[in-house]
């Protein structure tokens, strides 16, 4: 116990919370919210897509039909919500944000809920589009309390340290709790062990009552403080075409936003399905059991989390760009030595670069979004984040849920069959391909835009002060 204790000690003076405004209590709170989204995310995107295939039996054609049709959804939602809660004003009685969260999370816990107890003997084309109406009740809520909270987190967290000490947390948070969102499929869904239906249906639900407990606790801690909107205009102009059409373009004429878009589709967004891919792989390619597949999922996070804290102080001292490439490196070797691993111990190693370079970057990407939003705003006269989120999934629209196809369609190409328990080798190959090989092509194309973004470390330091200067109404000295 003495050297646990020394080595947390070690680690805790390894990294200090910023000297700002907000207290390590509040910025524990705001690191809430993320994670029950996360949690909710994670089971959507990853374990319901293995559950689907390998226990509803749904052929893997209509699984990436399914949630490529859910993202064209997410993406046409995207904009209306967006623009209306832009111009919703703030209620003094009920809030603005987290009332919207609050009201929302229902619709989340049930629609989850709702999607565990579709009957595998029913035709694919009925549970197809079932499980497709219960995907759009999920995202149209999701949607809703995504950009709300994101909204809320970028008011009260308005300097940069601030968010990426926030952000620090908030993967703290939000791995403690996917751990249990994906150790229980780890166990139930690969390997010859996998249980019964109704077994596997009852385990989950429980999965989302936790998820139901972390959404509860995140919207009953935060309050929505006058002071946060005192640089709002309460005067919110109408829905008018030419208004919106007005802030669309200053939003579109920004080189960073261009660039940061162009980024964002390429780059690291195979992660986003990282673990769906990953239990593919464990299953059908190393054909491992779900213990040493849950130890190669767990011992990399763990070791990030050792790390974590000189992750955070990395971003703040060399700038979030340069932090980005600087994660680009350690997450393609990585996705070279899983190519030709052969074993969970290998795959584990090869693990701890890929979620090493993702995690360095994921937090180095928190504060340069925020940042596009502020100098927006620093020119136009007003704040915009939500409408930042509407335009990004408006021209996300056209590759929506591409990730997911192409992971499916590379399978379904090399001859995946859901009813075989073993696949061939050359399906196996087909899966490699689509684990690891596609995640480097896209890293190396995120490059080209990267180079491209204009924001230096300088430049966040200029949008972070101006940014605090307006939630805050005080000059923040050099």
């Amino acid at each position: 116990m003495g050297l646990i204790r020394k080595a947390l000690t070690k680690l805790r003076d390894q990294y200090r919370f910023s000297d700002t405004d907000l207290s390590s209590k509040e910025k524990f709170l705001l690191a809430l919210p993320g994670p029950a989204a996360m949690l909710s995310n994670v089971i959507v995107h990853n374990v319901y897509i293995k559950l689907f295939t390998d226990v509803v039996k749904l052929d893997p054609v209509y699984v990436g039909m399914m949630y490529f049709w859910f993202n064209i959804w997410n993406t046409s939602n995207d904009p209306i919500i967006g623009i209306l809660i832009d111009r919703m004003r703030y209620n003094p009685k009920r809030g603005k944000f987290m009332y919207l969260m609050r009201v929302t999370v229902p619709f989340i816990i049930i629609s989850l809920m709702a999607m565990l107890f579709v009957n595998p003997a029913w035709p694919q084309k009925r549970i197809f589009f079932i499980l497709l109406a219960e995907l759009f009740i999920f995202d149209t809520a999701y949607t809703t309390f995504r950009i709300s909270n994101h909204c809320y987190f970028l008011l009260a967290a308005p300097s940069k340290d601030e968010r990426v000490d926030v952000n620090v947390l908030v993967g703290y948070v939000s791995n403690f709790f996917s751990f249990f969102a994906t150790v229980v499929p780890s166990f139930l869904l690969v390997g010859s062990a996998m249980r019964a239906r109704l077994e596997i249906v009852a385990i989950l639900m429980g999965v989302v009552t936790l998820n139901a407990v972390i959404y509860v606790i995140a919207i009953s801690l935060l309050k929505d403080k006058p002071e946060m909107y005192a640089g709002e205009s309460q005067e919110k102009e109408s829905l008018e075409l030419k208004t919106i059409w007005k802030d669309v373009k200053s939003i579109l004429s920004m080189k960073a936003f261009r660039t940061w878009f162009v980024f964002n589709i390429t780059g690291f967004a195979p992660s986003g399905i990282y673990f769906t891919t990953f239990l593919y792989f464990m299953d059908h390619v190393i054909r491992a059991g779900g213990l040493h597949t849950t130890i190669a999922d767990v011992v990399p996070m763990l070791v990030v989390f050792i790390v974590y804290p000189m992750i955070g102080n990395a971003v703040k001292r060399i700038g979030s760009k340069k932090a980005i490439f600087s994660g680009m490196v350690p997450y393609i070797i990585g996705y070279i030595m899983l190519l030709f691993t052969a074993t969970w111990w290998q795959v584990l190693i090869a693990y701890i670069p890929i979620m090493f370079g993702k995690y360095l970057a994921e937090t180095a990407m928190v504060p340069l979004n925020a940042a596009i939003i502020d100098e927006n705003e620093m020119f136009t006269g007003s704040r915009k984040t939500a409408l930042f989120g509407a335009v990004n999934s408006f021209l996300m629209a056209p590759i929506a849920g591409i990730h997911l196809v192409i992971f499916m369609a590379i399978i379904k190409y090399f001859g995946y069959d859901e009813h075989a328990a073993l696949q061939s080798a050359r399906v196996m190959t087909g899966i490699r391909i689509a684990t690891a090989v596609v995640p480097i092509v896209y890293c190396l194309v995120g490059m080209i835009p990267l180079a491209m973004f204009p924001y230096d470390k300088k430049k966040e330091e200029e949008l972070s002060k101006f940014s605090e200067e307006q939630r805050r109404g005080k000059d923040i000295k050099n």
